[in-house]
C-alpha cells in the first residue's frame, strides 16, 4: 500500500480539500505516477550548477592567487637580479683601500673599459692586476679552473660528470700540481702576488660577488699559484688535442687499404708557405715522410659511437671547422708607410661571453729585482703579464703550430687490483699507481674514481737550456674513457713533464728587441706556438716554440726523397689500380701534394737525414722502443728565421716544417689557404699601413671554395641533366659566376657547403663496405664514414676532385661529374635549399653567435634583466678556409696590430667587451665593431682616460 504524493508543482497557497478519504491507489495510478517529473533532479541540478560555481570561483581564486604571487616573484628576483648586477659593478673613480699593497697603485679606464695600470714596483704591479682583472671577470677565472680540474659537476650538477670524468681520467690538476712544486722561485713569486691580487677583491667583494655566483649559490675560494696553471693548461689542452683522432684514424683503417688512406690523411701541400722555406719551386722533389705500418695484431673494440664521444668532450674537435686556429704575420719596414714594421695576429677560438681574453696595459718602474716594465695587449684571466702585445721595443704574436705532444700507448698489464703492474720497456715490471678522484655532484650522486697511472722515463736533455738528466712523467690509463675498448691505453703528453708548464711572461714583457724576445721564450714548453714578431731596430722574426718530442733515440737516419710526379694533369676519371693487400697496408700518409711537375732529377736536401723516428698516428706498443720519448727538439733546432728577403713572415696553422727538416713536428697541419692568401696579399706590396692590416685581417676570400665550386659547375656544365632540371642548371650559373668571396649575401658558398657536407659519406660508405672483410652492415660502414676526421680533409677533397681517381668512385657511377652532380642534388635537398637559389644567401645560413655559459641557459633571463647578455645569430660573412676564419661559435678571439714607428699606434679589439657584467657599458660594447670588422686604439700609454681609480695600502 502507498500513498499518492501531493504534487510539488503546485503553489504552496492552493488550498486543499478540508477531507480527503483514504483510499487505496489503483494500479493505473500508479502508473501514471511513474511518469510525472520527480522533483528531486531538479534540485539536484541546481545544487550541482552551485556547487560547480563555488568550485570555479575557489579555482579563480588559486589561479589568481598564484598568478599574483609568481608575478611578486618574479618582480622580486628582477629586481633582486638587477640590484645583484648593479652591486657588483667594480668601481672605476675615486680611492679604494686593497690591503696587501705596499704603494697606492693608479689604475685609469678608457670608454672601452681597458685598464692602465701604473705601478712603483712589480709586485704591486702584479696584485693590482690580480684584482683588477677579478672585478671584472671573477666568475671566468673561477669557471677556467674548475674546467681544467674537473670541478664543473659540483657547481653545475649532472650534465658536467662526463666532462669531470674526462678531466680527471686526463690528471690535468695532478699536472699543475707537480709543475707548482718545481716551477723556478722567481716565477712562483709572481703567481703568489697576482694571487693576492684577486683574493682581496674577493675578501673585499663577498658581500656583492658577481651575480653568477649567486644564481649558483656558492662562492669562490680563493685563488692559488695552482689555479693559474690550471688556467694557463686549459688553453694548452685546447690547443694540442689530438689523441682521439689517433683513435678515430685507427679505427678507420682497420677497414680501408693504406691506398685509400693515403688519400684521406695528407701532411701538408704544395700551397704551404713554411716560414723559414723559400717560395717552393713545384719542380723539385720533396724528401718523403716516414711511413708507419699499422699494427694489425692489436685487437680494437671501440665503437664508433664511443670514439665520436669522446671527440665531442673537446670543443675544438666537434667540427672540422672548430679547431682551435689563428692568423699572424709581420711585413719589414720597406714594405710599411711608416717605414717601421707591422706586426698583426687575431687568434681564432671558441666564441663566450664574456671574451677569454682582457686587455690591459701594464707599467711598473724598475727596481733591484726586476727591469722596467711598459708592455699593452692581451691578457688571460687568471695569468699575469700580457701574452700578446708589445712594449717600447718590440710586438709579437701567437698562432698553434699544432705539434704532435700526445702518443696514445698499448700497456701490458698483469695482475689485478692493488697487484697490478706494467711491463716497461726494459723487460721489468712496475706498480700501476692509483690516484683516488671524488667528483662532488651537485644535484646528484658522489662518483669516485680509481685512477691509473704508469711511469715514463724521459731521456735527457729535454730542451735546450734544461740541464740534462732523467725525467720520470706519469701517464694515465684512459681505457676507461672508452668502455668497450679491451685494451689498456695510456697517454703520453707533455704537461706530464713538470718542467714544461712555466710562466717566463716578465722576460718576454720587458724584452728590448727580438732576439731577447725568443730567447725570454727558449723555456715555454707549450702549447706548440708560432711566434712572429719585429722590433724598432726594424728586425721581423720567426720561432717555433714549445717542447716538442723527440721519438726514439735522436740518432741520424738517411733520408729517401719522393718520387718526382709526372707532367700534366690528371685526366678525368683516370684507371688507378689500387694495392688491396692487408700486408701493403700502412696507416701513415706520405709526403705534401703537389701539383704534376715535370720530371727532375732529385736534388740533394740541406738535411740529408732525419733525426728520431716518424710519428705515429694511430696508437703504438708501450715496449716500442722507436716511439718512447728520448727528449725534445733543442729551441736553437726549431724552425727560425730573422728578415726574410721577401720582407713577409705569416703563419696560420699550416705546416712550417721545412721539406728537408730533419726532425718530426707534427703530421695533421691545418689547410694552408689562409696561409697563401695572406702571403698573396703581402708580398710585393709596399706602404703597408695598420688599416691595410686590419682589411686582410677581415678578408673573406677562399680558394678553397671557389676551387670546389669551379668543379662542381664543370660537372652540372658535363653531366647529361634533365630538362627539367632548372634549379641544378641556376646553381651551375651561380658557382660559374662566383669570385670566392664568402660574403653575407654570396649564395655559392651555401651550394658548396651543402655539397662537401654529402660528399665524404657518399665516398667513404661504399669504400668501407668493398674492402671491409669483416663484412658488417651497411648501418655499419655508415657509422664507420663519421670517424674520418683530420685537419687537412679539404686538401684531401681538393686532390680529390682535380684528379678524380677511378679507385674513389663509388658503383653505379660512370663518371665523377655523374657522381657530383647527384651530390649537388642531395646537398641542396638534406639542406632544404630554396626553389629560386638566388635567396639562399651564406650568411643568413651560416651566422655567428656568442653566449654566456650560465646566463643563456635560462630561460627569460634577459627579459627579467632588461638587457641581452648574448648577441643573439647575427649574420657574418667567411668561413673556416678563409682569413676571417668564422663559425657559428668559433671565430678570431682578437685583432691586433702595432706599428713600430711608435707605441702609441697600436690597435686592438675583443669579442664583446671587456666586463662580465651584462648591466656594464663594457659588456658588449666592442661586439658590432667586431662584427663590422672595426677596431680600436690600444697604446702603450693611454691617452683618452675616461676613468681614475687608486688603491690604497
Amino acid at each position: 500500500m502507498t500513498f499518492l504524493p501531493s504534487d510539488p508543482n503546485e503553489p504552496s497557497h492552493v488550498e486543499q480539500p478540508e477531507s480527503v478519504e483514504p483510499r487505496l491507489a489503483t494500479r493505473r495510478e500508479l502508473l501514471d505516477d511513474t511518469r510525472r517529473e520527480h522533483p528531486r533532479p531538479a534540485l539536484f541540478a541546481a545544487s550541482l550548477h552551485h556547487r560547480a560555481h563555488v568550485h570555479l570561483r575557489r579555482i579563480l581564486i588559486i589561479v589568481g592567487t598564484l598568478t599574483a604571487l609568481i608575478a611578486f616573484i618574479l618582480i622580486l628576483t628582477t629586481a633582486w637580479l638587477r640590484h645583484s648586477m648593479r652591486a657588483s659593478l667594480p668601481q672605476l673613480d675615486g680611492a679604494l683601500h686593497a690591503p696587501g699593497l705596499t704603494l697606492p697603485v693608479t689604475v685609469t679606464c678608457d670608454a672601452q673599459g681597458v685598464p692602465s695600470i701604473q705601478a712603483s714596483n712589480l709586485d704591486d704591479l702584479l696584485f693590482a692586476q690580480g684584482f683588477i682583472t677579478a672585478q671584472d671577470r671573477l666568475w671566468q677565472m673561477d669557471a677556467l679552473r674548475r674546467h681544467a680540474s674537473g670541478q664543473l659537476a659540483e657547481i653545475l650538477g649532472p650534465s658536467m660528470v662526463e666532462h669531470d670524468r674526462l678531466q680527471r681520467t686526463l690528471q690535468v690538476s695532478e699536472a699543475a700540481d707537480r709543475a707548482i712544486a718545481t716551477l723556478p722561485a722567481d716565477q712562483l713569486h709572481q703567481l703568489q702576488a697576482y694571487a693576492r691580487g684577486v683574493n682581496a677583491f674577493i675578501a673585499q667583494s663577498s658581500s656583492h660577488l658577481p651575480v653568477e655566483f649567486h644564481l649558483l649559490h656558492y662562492t669562490p675560494a680563493p685563488w692559488t699559484p695552482r689555479d693559474t696553471l690550471l688556467v694557463s693548461l686549459a688553453m694548452f689542452q685546447d690547443l694540442s688535442t689530438q689523441f682521439p683522432v689517433k683513435l678515430r684514424r685507427e679505427a678507420l683503417a682497420n677497414h680501408l687499404p693504406a691506398g685509400l688512406l693515403a688519400d684521406l690523411y695528407p701532411v701538408g701541400s704544395w700551397r704551404d708557405h713554411p716560414p723559414t722555406q723559400p717560395p717552393p719551386d713545384l719542380t723539385t722533389p720533396v724528401p718523403e715522410v716516414e711511413q708507419i705500418p699499422l699494427d694489425r695484431t692489436q685487437s680494437q673494440t671501440t665503437t664508433p659511437a664511443e670514439l665520436l664521444n669522446l671527440s665531442n668532450q673537446f670543443p675544438s674537435l666537434r667540427c672540422p671547422e672548430c679547431r682551435a686556429g689563428s692568423n699572424n704575420w709581420a711585413v719589414a719596414a720597406s714594405h710599411s708607410a711608416s717605414g717601421a714594421p707591422l706586426v698583426s695576429n687575431d687568434m681564432h677560438l671558441a666564441l663566450n661571453v664574456p671574451s677569454i681574453w682582457y686587455e690591459a696595459s701594464l707599467h711598473a718602474t724598475a727596481s733591484n729585482t726586476s727591469p722596467e716594465l711598459n708592455v699593452t695587449g692581451f691578457t688571460l684571466p687568471g695569468v699575469p703579464f700580457v701574452i700578446v702585445g708589445r712594449n717600447q721595443h718590440v710586438a709579437w704574436g701567437f698562432t698553434n703550430l699544432g705539434a704532435d705532444v700526445q702518443d696514445v700507448r698499448i700497456e701490458h698489464l698483469r695482475g689485478s687490483g692493488a697487484n697490478l703492474e706494467y711491463q716497461r720497456a726494459d723487460g721489468s715490471w712496475q706498480s700501476v699507481a692509483h690516484h683516488h678522484e671524488h667528483i662532488a655532484v651537485r644535484f646528484g650522486h658522489d662518483i669516485d674514481l680509481d685512477v691509473l697511472t704508469t711511469t715514463e722515463q724521459l731521456g735527457a736533455p729535454t730542451i735546450s737550456t734544461r740541464a740534462a738528466g732523467v725525467t720520470q712523467i706519469e701517464t694515465p690509463i684512459i681505457t676507461p674513457l672508452l668502455p668497450n675498448e679491451k685494451r689498456s691505453l695510456s697517454l703520453a703528453w707533455t704537461i706530464y713533464d713538470p718542467g714544461n708548464i712555466t710562466s717566463p711572461f716578465l722576460a718576454v714583457n720587458t724584452a728590448d728587441d727580438g732576439a731577447a724576445l725568443t730567447t725570454a721564450l727558449a723555456t715555454f714548453g707549450g702549447p706548440s706556438l708560432n711566434l712572429i714578431y719585429a722590433d724598432d731596430h726594424n728586425h721581423i722574426g720567426y720561432h717555433a716554440l714549445g717542447a716538442i718530442p723527440v721519438r726514439g733515440p735522436a740518432t741520424q737516419h738517411l733520408r729517401t726523397l719522393a718520387a718526382p710526379l709526372p707532367t700534366g694533369s690528371a685526366p678525368v676519371d683516370e684507371e688507378d689500380q689500387l694495392n688491396d693487400s692487408d700486408e701493403s697496408d700502412e696507416a701513415q700518409s706520405p709526403a705534401p701534394q703537389q701539383p704534376p711537375p715535370t720530371a727532375l732529377p732529385t736534388t740533394k736536401p740541406t738535411f740529408d737525414y732525419t733525426i728520431g723516428s716518424p710519428i705515429s698516428p694511430i696508437p703504438v706498443d708501450a715496449l716500442d722502443a722507436a716511439q718512447t720519448w728520448s727528449g725534445y727538439i733543442p729551441f736553437a733546432q726549431l724552425p727560425a728565421i730573422v728578415d726574410p728577403p721577401n720582407g713577409v713572415l705569416a703563419t696560420a696553422n699550416s705546416r712550417v716544417q721545412p721539406d728537408d727538416y730533419p726532425y718530426a713536428l707534427a703530421l695533421n697541419w691545418e689547410p694552408p689557404y689562409r696561409t697563401e692568401r695572406i702571403n698573396k696579399l703581402l708580398i710585393g706590396r709596399t706602404g703597408l699601413t695598420p688599416a691595410d692590416m686590419l682589411a686582410l685581417q677581415n678578408d673573406v676570400h677562399s680558394e678553397f671554395d671557389l676551387v670546389v665550386a669551379q668543379r662542381l659547375a664543370y660537372a652540372l656544365d658535363h653531366a647529361k641533366l634533365p630538362t627539367n632540371a632548372k634549379r641544378l642548371h641556376q646553381a651551375a650559373d651561380i658557382l660559374r659566376a662566383w669570385n670566392g668571396d664568402v660574403t653575407p649575401n654570396a649564395v655559392a658558398p651555401s651550394i658548396v657547403t651543402a655539397t662537401r657536407a654529402t660528399l665524404w659519406p657518399i665516398l667513404l660508405t661504399p669504400q668501407i663496405d668493398a674492402h671491409d672483410h669483416r663484412k658488417h652492415r651497411s648501418s655499419d660502414a655508415a657509422a664507420l664514414s663519421t670517424l674520418y676526421d683530420w685537419d687537412e680533409q679539404s686538401v684531401a677533397l681538393e686532390t680529390l676532385l682535380q684528379h678524380t681517381p677511378a679507385r674513389w668512385l663509388p658503383p653505379n657511377f660512370a663518371n665523377w661529374d655523374d657522381l657530383l652532380v647527384n651530390v649537388i642534388e642531395r646537398g641542396l635537398r638534406s639542406a632544404h635549399a630554396p626553389s629560386d637559389l638566388s635567396t639562399w644567401h651564406f650568411g643568413s645560413l651560416h651566422p655567428v653567435e656568442i653566449s654566456h655559459p650560465v646566463f643563456a641557459t635560462l630561460p627569460l633571463f634577459d627579459h627579467l634583466l632588461g638587457t641581452p647578455t648574448g648577441t643573439g645569430p647575427r649574420i657574418t660573412g667567411g668561413d673556416g678556409t678563409t682569413i676571417k676564419a668564422i663559425t657559428l661559435h668559433h671565430g678570431p678571439s682578437e685583432r691586433f696590430t702595432a706599428d713600430l714607428s711608435n707605441p702609441q699606434i697600436t690597435w686592438g679589439n675583443i669579442t664583446t667587451g671587456q666586463s662580465s657584467n651584462p648591466t656594464s657599458p663594457n659588456y658588449l660594447d666592442q661586439f658590432l665593431p667586431w662584427l663590422n670588422g672595426t677596431t680600436f686604439p690600444l697604446p702603450l700609454t693611454p691617452t683618452q682616460q675616461t676613468h681614475t681609480l687608486t688603491l690604497l695600502p
